[in-house]
């Protein structure tokens, strides 16, 4: 799903980067806000300016590729002008992005993080420059800070699968495995609400983390029928990974596996009628574009009715409401 971590010691992570930049700001057709919603000293564009949205992408996984497509879309449509870069899941990658949409003086900027860490100091960094910021996914940082966010509910996901996952087991002690994306942020907080849906019957008996990767998740899971050839659910943090986990148990020929994941793609929704994902949560990208897009032009104008921090709608799919599931990518 999001490819967003926090570096930080788990199981083995990494550290994060700062630095400091200031520049003289443009004033033309602007109006200084007072700090309140846009981060501390921002420039906000009056009605009468075309808005320049600098976009800050985190990865080039199916996830990020629809999230700028919908972007590019609804700003298209909006009349907004929208730069793009992209971090390659690199953390000082997205800090050197986002000084040089500092450089090229946009209006705001729009950040998918890699990195909880890194996303701090990028934070810092528009603020010292007077730039809005404005998240995708997550809005793990002092919202005095920011202009707003669209953010995932990773907990209630986490919690309706785990919630699923002992209804469908009928409460039966069951052994269950997690294939987790990289350790903080999203992945945490996804999890902890998953093992707290489980109750007292269901039993968490693997959990590995596979950064996000397909690949790595493939071997995850090879790993995982090894050591716990009872399991009999293995929740997945994204769709991605989830093919890789399906793929480690047809080569063993192990069918008897549910595998319960997130994300609503295309792909991950027709495993759900085939029969290859039991389960699957729908918070699409192209809802994430939509709203990111809509919500930036919303407060930087000051229209009423506007949130500062908005959810993404999901949807809970499984083979009888799979004709049902929302568009993944715009």
């Amino acid at each position: 799903m999001f490819g967003i971590s926090r570096r930080r010691p788990f199981r083995s992570l990494t550290p994060p980067a700062v630095l400091a930049l200031s520049l003289g700001l443009a004033t033309t057709g602007c109006s200084v806000d007072d700090g309140a919603g846009a981060g501390a000293g921002a420039v906000v564009p009056s009605d009468k300016k075309k808005i320049t949205i600098g976009f800050v992408n985190g990865n080039s996984i199916e996830f990020h590729t629809c999230l700028q497509r919908s972007m590019q879309a609804r700003a298209a449509s909006a009349g907004v002008t929208l730069l793009t870069a992209n971090s390659a899941m690199d953390p000082a990658k997205e800090l050197s992005n986002i000084d040089d949409m500092i450089v090229k003086r946009v209006d705001v900027i729009v950040v998918q993080t890699v990195n909880i860490d890194s996303l701090e100091g990028g934070v810092a960094r528009a603020n010292r420059a007077g730039v809005p910021i404005f998240l995708t996914s997550v809005a793990s940082v002092d919202q005095s800070k920011i202009l707003g966010a669209v953010v995932t509910d990773v907990r209630k996901v986490g919690r309706e699968l785990g919630e699923w996952l002992v209804k469908d087991s009928g409460g039966a002690p069951v052994e269950v495995g997690v294939v987790g994306g990289a350790p903080g942020a999203a992945a945490d907080l996804m999890n902890d609400a998953f093992k707290k849906a489980l109750g007292g019957q269901a039993k968490l008996v693997f959990d590995q983390p596979a950064m996000w990767q397909r690949a790595k998740a493939q071997d995850v899971a090879e790993n995982l029928l090894q050591a716990r050839p009872k399991v009999k659910y293995v929740f997945v943090h994204n769709e991605d990974m989830a093919f890789g986990v399906l793929a480690a148990f047809k080569a063993a020929g192990r069918d008897d596996i549910k595998i319960l994941t997130n994300g609503g793609s295309e792909a991950g929704v027709q495993a759900v009628r085939d029969g290859g994902f039991a389960v699957t949560v729908s918070n699409t990208p192209k809802s994430v574009g939509e709203m990111a897009v809509d919500g930036v032009v919303g407060l930087l104008r000051g229209k009423e009715g506007v949130k500062k921090i908005a959810t993404v709608p999901d949807t809970l799919i499984t083979s009888e409401n799979a004709s049902e599931a929302p568009p993944y990518c715009t």
